[in-house]
């Protein structure tokens, strides 16, 4: 780790730690409320219940998968400043094998129903494409291989950090660690294998990120309204998911830091950082999403023209999509151009609070319009937000009883120190003035 190496004991010598009672309560009773929003919207308006199921699996697997594509991107450039959250985005990653399973319950229980092209005849050029088997064995093969990528990079990691650390924590260090630190050969032989483990397979999940979350996005919600299409949608969805992956580490590890005794590990100056990449995507979410309104207006082409035009200038979604933007573009572009507040805890916990609550209405208002034709948004969106509850109850129950098991912080990952080569040159004291 190098002589430079903070002390991070903290970030191990408590584990295994205990989910806090009030967390594990409330998170099981958001599932109770998922399952029942979920059970009596297919009892009384199955369409809105599959419908806000594809609403939640856009918003939380675009968050978990996002949220790990941090760690991947850090991975490829090296990047040290964002290396002490990589364990939370790591924990939000291992949500996307969960969703991917209940994603294949979903078309198990006739999900694709609520697909107007399985009952209306598509032209030739999507009716081949636009098939229920192909259209399965696409998110099937494609979002598979992406977790097998993915559950490889993870386990590289924790390979690392659970030998450094048991190294250290000796007799204390948990017994379940030595499935995945079998054979250990000494921290810095081990540290350099896992880099190079992560390395190999980090830019194989990039290029499957894009392809396989633009296929989806493609899929699971364009395909709803099958006689419109964007060129520039694909990106725009993997680009934001991207960006709601930040949010949900910003959520997790300011929300769980003082629990897992890492509160003085964090820096503020990592929350900044992390706070300007999110400021970056939150301007890249208004650009996309402009140009691609810009494209269909002035196009004024039928098969494009009436998707925006329902959701823009219909009520009700007309009024949800200013609340979407406000949510989205106005208020985190308003709060995030300040160099201060991303550095308040608090402030910016609420902030990216507010941008997920935002996201999570995007989805819902791009999705929704093409399944609910009557002018009535109480009941969509409470089936929605009521499945989104149970969602949000799953997320905390798994995050936090895996980060209760592992160490909080990277510490087998050479870069979580400070780079040795860098010089950091104070003025003297005479020359200050």
């Amino acid at each position: 780790m190098g002589s430079h190496a903070p002390d991070n004991s903290a970030a191990y010598m408590g584990v295994p730690r205990a989910v806090p009672g009030a967390v594990k309560g409330a998170a099981i009773v958001g599932i109770l409320v998922g399952l029942g929003a979920f059970g009596a919207g297919m009892a009384t308006h199955k369409d809105l219940a599959l419908a806000g199921f594809v609403s939640n699996f856009m918003f939380w697997g675009g968050m978990a998968q996002g949220a790990l594509m941090l760690a991947v991107a850090m991975t490829i450039v090296n990047a040290r400043w964002g290396r002490p959250i990589k364990r939370f985005a790591e924990a939000l990653g291992l949500m996307f094998p969960i969703m991917y399973g209940l994603l294949l319950i979903f078309f198990l229980i006739g999900g694709l129903d609520i697909y107007p092209w399985m009952h209306e005849a598509m032209p030739p050029h999507k009716a081949i494409y636009l098939q229920p088997g192909f259209f399965v064995m696409r998110q099937a093969v494609g979002l598979g291989l992406l977790i097998l990528l993915s559950l490889k990079y993870i386990r590289a990691s924790l390979r690392a950090d659970m030998g450094t650390a048991a190294s250290r924590m000796g007799d204390k260090a948990p017994a379940w660690w030595s499935r995945l630190t079998g054979g250990w050969q000494g921290d810095e032989l081990e540290q350099a294998a896992g880099v190079d483990a992560q390395r190999g397979v980090a830019p194989l999940i990039a290029v499957t990120y894009a392809i396989t979350f633009s296929v989806m996005a493609v899929d699971m919600s364009m395909s709803l309204a099958p006689h419109w299409y964007a060129n520039m949608f694909p990106a725009w969805y993997f680009a934001s998911a991207f960006w709601s992956g930040l949010v949900g580490i910003a959520i997790l590890s300011l929300s769980t830091r003082r629990w897992l005794g890492v509160e003085n590990l964090i820096s503020r100056n990592v929350y900044h950082d992390l706070g300007k990449l999110t400021f970056g995507f939150t301007m890249f979410w208004g650009y996309t999403g402009f140009a691609q309104y810009l494209a269909i207006w002035y196009g004024n082409m039928t098969e494009e023209i009436g998707f925006i035009l329902v959701r823009t200038q219909i009520h009700p979604w007309s009024e949800l999509y200013l609340v979407v933007v406000s949510l989205c573009f106005l208020v985190p572009f308003a709060t995030l151009l300040s160099r201060g507040i991303k550095k308040i805890p608090s402030a910016y916990l609420a902030i990216t609070i507010l941008i997920a609550v935002g996201i999570f209405l995007e989805r819902f208002w791009v999705v929704m319009p093409s399944v609910q034709h009557e002018p009535e948004l109480f009941t969509p969106l409470l089936i929605t937000a009521g499945m989104g509850v149970g969602f949000l109850g799953l997320f905390a129950l798994v995050t936090t009883t895996f980060l209760s098991k592992v160490p909080a912080l990277p510490v087998g990952d050479p870069f979580l120190a400070p780079d040795p080569d860098v010089v950091h040159v104070h003025p003297s004291a005479e020359h200050a003035h």
